[in-house]
Order: structure tokens, then sequence, then C-alpha cells
């Protein structure tokens, strides 16, 4: 995959393309435009110019690469990165020395690496100790986190590939380099035990190629990485050296060995990958002002285990073989999940507490685990499938030949609470080839009829008085179990699996035998439903043919047909043409023994180990086209409509010999029960904990949380304070969205950050699963007016000081006032900090003019005109000739001998300022004149003074 290349900044919105039009409109044919320009709040005028140097949220990076190049000399540490691969910027180490730096650290430690999806620990156990004896616990990030720093990037195109970072010296003195590139390795996973190949390699000098990722290097010394577990080093694994190099048993030693003689040394290693991401490389998506919509983790169950509760245990018919496990099979009716295998007890722990003996099926409490004691059927033979009928009667199949005292060769059915036998419901099997018994393996309910496989020849029940012939594979009404005579598939081999298509057009089996009805049906058909049981033609064959081999699960699903077996096959086809659709092979381990399905997902259990290729056909050799080795152990999930593998379910549970998964299902709880011959499992906290037969796995959390609302912006200019409120359910943070990428997380509902011009805000709610809410819509806070400064403080004003009055003309704009005197405000006499001191020979004039002209380009633009001016001792204030204000003036017309009505002392009339706001529609377009007369309340006054300044507010 292919990262995206394009600008990250958000277009600019109407407001902010309005505001600049304004702007440019006053600016345009501005007297002062300097002064106007520097009048500007900084906000308005800000852009996002964001440094990318990772020491913030809000500045998070899109990788350590791009840290390193924007700031050369960040030390190496701890920093904030981003892609639009993850939720929100986390905090991750990056190496800023070796080779240029840039490097992000994605896992250390010594031995007992793991290969599993979700890695080990935390993503803040990676970052935090990184190194020293404290770092000798490996800690992995995990592959969703690793494939959001690589953006979607396929591991296998990084130009500097993997690196490792391995001690050579037990007292950590010395250290080596090594780097290698793989071959086909779409997206990350843990699993470098498996066959990954190895496209180059170093390990400082020189460059070679070939070898797998399970063991490459040039020596069996220190130029060797061996990655596979070892029964010698306890089956820990790590990035060990050759065969040669030993390690000491100290825990302290960072080369280590489980003892002293033992080679391949695991040593503390660190890993780090070098993605080259910069804001060029990604594209963030910014939402609508409707806001962008969460976003869920699909559904699936959790990797730990359901505390136990109660388990089946002990081999009731006392054999010990796979085909002999304690838990086969399950089936829910009402709020009860019964269990049916070869066990022969109920008990709640390991030591057997209050253990009771039930032998073969019981029942369990789908809510609580308990063990339900009413249902208390006896059989004398081993239960290896289930099935509800519509009647809600429980049936169970498998090779007894009693229940409940009377007989019931290979199939009865039973009141789902007491386990007594049904007395309406009457089936008899036979089996007439010579020494041969009676098995019921496989049970499906559809539609009318249940469908039954195993191994038998002749069934009578119902209103049937006779035996039908009915080789292997069979159905008969679920209301009574008469069987249908007209359909028999005949198969020559014993039917392990059946599954009634969704449509009820066919039956889906597999098993041991070769042919149906004389056509070929090597191991798997589709018998259709139609009298005769004629086949749809599928001439799929496995890979071998040798006699030895079978299929044992079959499962319709995601509109696929899915059949696995021998040979370690895990394969769905095309129930139109049958072609092969996908292909997945388990090189170590066993075969595949069960597929269900729930959900959308395919689940199918094996006596496997290890690692699943996807895309492989054939075994032991996978090949060279497989596309993905990914970590299973004994049950596996793959999405039904695509196929593909999903890494994301891997629980550790173990077996009492290992025979594995030979059950699956999927409660009304979607819990996932998986039953075999299990003895343990680990937990969601994990600990480790005894199985009783099977295990069962609660569904993951894949609810996001609800929307926050009531989301609030305001700002000062300088920081903007978002406030909502909370979403229901207790999110664990919330993520604050500016423009097109989270900036910031917090446990709160209010959060300040830096102020930014018409920024445009979104607030949603994530839990600890990684879902998260839809967003809230838009916000954009409130900004402070933007104004220009018309008339400034301590301009330079036209003034007259005369004892004559002046022209009549004197306020308008027309007026000539190039022989008036220039003054720098404020004017006047009598106080400190008067700029222009206005003097008279002889007699003191009772009052001064003043004239100041701006030029508006467009007057539209303009909301308002706020004027602040003062009374030193009277004044009468103009705009364009039109008088606008008087105050401590008289009533009337206005002479130049006017006296003023007080008389204020300057330091007062400064303290209590005129304060004056106008209609932007006062303004002319161009030329405007601001024209003002003050008076003394008498000749002789002490103090007389002049200043104002006036200022535009722009419309929004």
């Amino acid at each position: 995959m292919k990262t995206r290349r394009s600008s990250s900044d958000a277009p600019r919105t109407p407001r902010a393309r309005n505001r600049a039009r304004v702007l440019a409109a006053i600016l345009a044919a501005a007297l002062l435009p300097v002064s106007l320009l520097s009048s500007l709040p900084m906000a308005a005028a800000t852009v996002e110019a964001i440094v990318r140097d990772g020491t913030t949220q809000l500045r998070a990076a899109a990788s350590c690469w791009e840290i390193k190049q924007t700031a050369p000399s960040a030390p190496s540490g701890i920093y904030w990165l981003l892609t639009p691969r993850m939720p929100a910027p986390e905090q991750f180490f990056c190496d800023q020395e070796t080779d240029g730096g840039g490097w992000v650290l994605i896992g250390r430690g010594r031995e007992a690496w793991k290969e599993i999806y979700q890695g080990v620990g935390t993503t803040a156990q990676v970052r935090t100790t990184v190194t020293g004896t404290g770092a000798f616990e490996p800690r992995q990030l995990s592959a969703t986190v690793i494939d959001g720093l690589l953006n979607g990037q396929a591991p296998d195109l990084l130009p500097d590939g993997f690196r490792l970072r391995r001690a050579t010296s037990p007292d950590g003195l010395n250290w080596q380099e090594a780097r290698f590139k793989v071959v086909n390795m779409d997206r990350w996973v843990w699993t470098f035990s498996a066959e990954h190949r190895v496209a180059s390699f170093t390990f400082g000098l020189g460059n070679f190629s070939g070898g797998l990722t399970r063991s490459f290097g040039t020596d069996q010394l220190f130029n060797r990485v061996v990655t596979s577990e070892a029964e010698a080093q306890n089956w820990t694994q790590g990035w060990a050296f050759g065969s040669n190099i030993r390690g000491t048993t100290d825990a302290s030693s960072y080369v280590w060995s489980a003892t002293a003689t033992t080679g391949n040394a695991r040593p503390f290693t660190q890993m780090y990958l070098r993605p080259k991401l910069t804001q060029a490389d990604i594209t963030f998506a910014a939402p609508d002002d409707a806001g962008a919509p969460g976003y869920s983790q699909r559904p699936l169950p959790q990797n730990g285990a359901q505390p136990t509760v109660w388990g089946v245990t002990g081999l009731a018919n006392g054999r010990t073989g796979e085909m002999n496990t304690e838990a086969q099979d399950f089936a829910q009716i009402g709020n009860t999940v019964y269990v049916g295998g070869n066990f022969r007890y109920v008990q709640r722990n390991a030591a057997g507490l209050d253990r009771v003996e039930q032998s073969y099926v019981a029942g369990f409490d789908v809510n609580t685990g308990d063990w339900v004691s009413t249902f208390r059927p006896v059989l004398n033979g081993q239960v290896k499938s289930l099935a509800s009928l519509p009647s809600g009667k429980l049936v169970v199949g498998g090779e007894f030949t009693m229940v409940n005292g009377a007989p019931a060769v290979g199939i009865a059915a039973l009141d789902p609470v007491t386990g007594a036998t049904d007395p309406g419901w009457r089936l008899q099997l036979e089996n007439r080839i010579t020494g041969a018994v009676v098995q019921v393996r496989g049970l499906s309910v559809k539609n009318d009829w249940l469908y039954l496989g195993g191994a038998f020849t002749h069934l009578t029940g119902g209103t049937a008085a006779n035996p039908v012939y009915a080789r292997a594979g069979a159905r008969v009404r679920v209301t009574d179990g008469t069987p249908d005579a007209g359909w028999n598939p005949a198969f020559n081999g014993t039917v392990v699996a059946v599954d009634a298509a969704a449509n009820g057009e066919r039956l889906y089996a597999s098993g041991y035998f070769s042919m149906s009805n004389n056509a070929t049906a090597y191991r798997a058909a589709a018998v259709q439903t139609v009298a005769g049981a004629p086949l749809a033609p599928w001439t799929w064959t496995p890979s071998t043919t040798s006699g030895r081999d079978f299929q044992l699960g079959i499962q319709e699903a995601g509109n696929r047909v899915w059949l696995g077996g021998s040979e370690h096959s895990l394969f769905s086809f095309d129930p139109q043409t049958f072609a092969r659709l996908s292909g997945n092979i388990t090189r170590n381990g066993g075969d595949f023994q069960r597929v269900a399905e729930g959900g959308g997902v395919v689940y199918g259990g094996c006596h496997c180990g290890h690692w699943n290729y996807s895309n492989a056909f054939t075994w032991s050799n996978v090949g060279t086209e497989w596309t993905s080795a990914d970590r299973i152990n004994l049950v596996g999930a793959w999405d039904a409509a695509s196929g593909d593998y999903i890494p994301d379910f891997n629980p550790v549970m173990k077996g009492r010999v290992g025979y594995g998964a030979w059950g699956i299902f999927v409660d009304s709880l979607g819990k996932v029960w998986t039953g075999g011959d299990f003895e343990s499992s680990v937990t969601a906290t994990g600990a480790g904990q005894w199985s009783g037969g099977f295990v069962n796995f609660p569904p993951r959390d894949s609810a996001a949380p609800g929307t926050p609302t009531g989301l609030t912006a305001s700002t000062d200019g300088t920081t903007d304070t978002l406030s909502w409120t909370a979403s229901p359910g207790q999110p664990s943070v919330y993520h604050v969205i500016r423009g097109d990428r989270v900036i910031a997380t917090t446990t709160q509902t209010t959060i300040q950050v830096p102020a930014l011009a018409d920024a445009r805000y979104f607030v949603r709610a994530a839990d600890a699963a990684s879902n998260y809410s839809a967003t809230t819509a838009v916000v954009t806070p409130p900004r402070p007016p933007v104004t220009v400064q018309l008339v400034q403080a301590a301009a330079e004003w036209k003034y007259r000081f005369a004892l004559e009055a002046p022209d009549p003309a004197w306020k308008t704009n027309g007026f000539d006032d190039s022989a008036w005197n220039n003054g720098t405000a404020p004017l006047g006499w009598g106080s400190a900090g008067i700029a222009t001191q206005l003097t008279a020979e002889g007699t003191r004039p009772l009052s001064s003019h003043y004239r100041k002209t701006f030029t508006v380009a467009d007057p539209g633009t303009v909301s308002e005109v706020n004027i602040v001016t003062r009374a030193d001792d009277g004044m009468v204030l103009y705009l364009n000739g039109t008088e606008v204000t008087r105050v401590n003036m008289p009533a009337g017309t206005i002479t130049n001998n006017s006296f003023a009505t007080a008389a204020p002392r300057t330091n007062v009339a400064t303290a209590n300022p005129v304060r004056l706001t106008l209609p932007g529609s006062a303004l002319a377009a161009g030329v405007n004149v601001l024209s003002a007369e003050v008076h003394s309340n008498y000749r002789s006054t002490p103090d007389h003074s002049f200043e104002l300044t006036a200022t535009a507010v722009l419309k929004p």
C-alpha cells in the first residue's frame, strides 16, 4: 500500500475569505497603510504553520524522521507522532543519533519475545524503559500501532528495512548493528520465526542476501540472527546469535543463555523502523461541518479467556486418542449452552472442587457459566454432535447405544431442562457393514429437516415402520424423526461434518468418503436436497489423495464454502462455480478439525501451532506465493466475506495432549466456546487458569462511546477554550480535533489550546479499545472583531488657535486646510504630556479647532466606528461636517467665543473620556474628515487640551 502525497493544509473557510476581502478593501485606499496593518490583532492575521517537532500533541510529527529534518539538533528521546492511520497522537521513543536519526523503537527485550499480533505490554512501556536490565523483559508494540506508524505502508517497502541493535557482551558495553529486509510483507506481523524470506541483510559490513527470518546470516557467531524457539533455551524466543555464541545465566546479563553451554544466546535487543514520512506524504481528512462518523472495531472475541466457573474432565470411555477429546460440540437452547464429548465429570477447578459425575453431555448457564444441575441425562458413550430442534428439544449424536436406561443407538432427543428422553421423537440407527459401529458425527437443522452425517446405513423412526437405507448421510423430520426414504447421498465412507446451506438447497458434507451415489465426491460434497440427493458438481481434490487424507470441517459462510482437514489446510470456495477462493496452510502443528461461523467471522479449530500461511495451498512446502504468516494457536479467525485471516484473535490455550479444538460455537452473547482436550488458558489479565475441556472467550468491546454534546468554544485571542457535556458510558479519553487532525486528548470535559484564527473544532469520545464516537458538529470560537485604526493616538492634526472665527466651511470635507498649522496630539496647554503647545499673543482665544482626514474605500465593510476623545473643558465633534456629539457645551449655535459649561482639569477629563460609537454608514466612500472644536470655561483657565482616536470595526 502506498501512502498518498498532498498538502495537509485545510481549505480556507468562507468566513476567513470574507475577512481577507474586508481587510484588503480597507487597506487599498488607506492613507496610513503601515499603521493600519500593524493595528490588526495577531489572531486574525495568523495562518496555522505548526512546527512538527513532536514536542507536544499539537506539534505531533508524521515520523521520527520528520522531527529530525525539522529540528536537526533534536536529541534521542520521547516524541509525539501522528499519522492518518492513528486515532490520536501518541508518544514513542526516537533514536535521533544513529545513521542520521529518525528511528522509532517498536520493541526491546532479551529472551521471551512473542509472535502475537497484539504485541507485549503497552506502548508506554516500550517508550519509557528502552535499555538497561529493567528493559530485559520484552515489550513490543502491537501490529496495529506499528501499521499506524507506517501509515499503511507495506513493511517490505521500508527503504532502510528492519534494524536490530544487539548487545554483544554480557556487561552491555558492546553492541552490534544488524539490518535486514524481507520479501512480501504487506502488514506488520511479529512472526519472524516463520518462513519470511530475507531479501538482504547486513551486520555493519557487507551486504548479503538469502535465508529465512527464522535463521539467516554468514556464520554461527555474531553474524547470524535466529528467531525460532528452542527447547535448550527453555522454549524462549529472541534475536539470537549463532549456535557457537553462548551467553551467561546471570539475570543481569545482556547476553543470556539457559545454561553456560547452550548456544544461540539471546542478546538484549532493540528493534527499530525508519518510516520517512513527512507532512507532504500524508493526508488527513477534515470533517465536514456536520462532523465525522465514529469507528468501532469489528466484533471479535477477546484474546483473554473468560475466567473458568465450571469445566469438564476425565475420559469417560477410557480412550485417549484425538477422536475422544473431552469436549467436541456445543448447542444452545434458551440460556443453556450444552457441551458434548467424552468427559466423565463436571467440576469447578483443577482440584476437583464440587465434582459431579455427569458423563458425555452437560449444560452450563450462558450468562454465569454455572453448571445446570437439573439437566442430568445418562448415556453410555461419547457425544460427538449436538443440535437444537425447532421444538426446543436437544438432539445428541455420537457413539452411544443407551440413553437414560433405554436403547438409543447413535442419536436421541432430550428434554433441555431435565435431560429426559423425548418419547415423541424416536430414531434408531444401524450400521450393517461388517464389524462397523454406529456413529453420528455431524448434525444440521434446516427448514423441516434434521441432517445427519456419520457412520450408519439404515434408519428407523417416526412413522417409518421399516428401516430406510441411507448410508453415512440422511435426513429426518424435525417433528418426529421420520427418515426421508427418497433422499440418500450414499457416501462410501464416514461423514464427519454436515452443514445445510442457508437457502436449504444443498447439504455440504465432509469426511473420509470418495463417492456419493457412485459419483466422485472426494472428501467433500455438495448434495442437492431434492429427491435422489444428486451432487452439485465439485471437482476439487485436496493437495494429496494418498487415501490417508480426510476433510473434517465444512461450513457455508460469507457466500463461501469453507473446508478444513488434513494437510493442515483450510480453503474457501465459490458456492456457484466451486472455484477455490482462498487457501490457508498451518505450517507447524496439524490438521483443521472444525469450522464454525458467527457474526461474519469463520473460526477454524485445529491441532496447529505457530503460523497460518495465507494464500498457501500445499503442505509441507508452503511455496513462495503466500502473502502473510500469522500466529495461530489451536483456533483462528477469518473474515467470512473476504477470506482474510484476522490476526487480532490469537488466544493462548494448552491441551492435555495437544489435540486442539474439535468444537467451536458462538453463543447468543457473542462468546466463542472452544472445545477439545484443553486444560489451561490465559485470561484477559494475562493470568493462567485451569480450563476443563472447553474455553470460552467473551466478545471484545466493539461499541463506540456516545458522542459528546453541547460543544462550545471561546477565545481571548491567545487561548481557545473548549467545553462539552460528557459522553454516556464514561469514555476513557476525548479527542480534540482542529481542522483535519487530533491536536489534544483529555479525560476532562474542558480544555484550553493555543488560539488560531478561524479554527474549526470537533470533539469525539474514545474508549480503551480504540473505538471512538462520531464527532460533534463543528464549532468555531467567536473571534475578537477585526479593527482598523482610522486615527491613532498621538496623530498629527491640522489645527487653528485664533481669536477670529474660522471659515464657516471649516468642518466639511472640501475645506482647504493647507494654511492651518500641523501639530501632534495631545494639543493644548497647562498640563503634562502636551505634545503641541497652543500659544497666542495678547488675549488668549476661547476655543481651538482641529481637522483630521482619512480614507475608506468601502464603508459597507465597516460595522461601526468607535471614537475616544476628551472634553477639556468642552468640545463639539463633527464627521464630514455633521455634528456627532457635544460635551460640556451649551445648546444652540456654537460660536468662536462660546464658553464651555464646565471646567474640568485635564487629568479629570482624561480619566473620564468621551466615548462615541457611530454606524459604518456615517462614513463616506473615499475621503472623510473628523473636525473638533474645544472651548474653555473661562479665558484664564489653567489647562486646555485635545486628543482623539478613531477605530473602524469590520463586519464579520
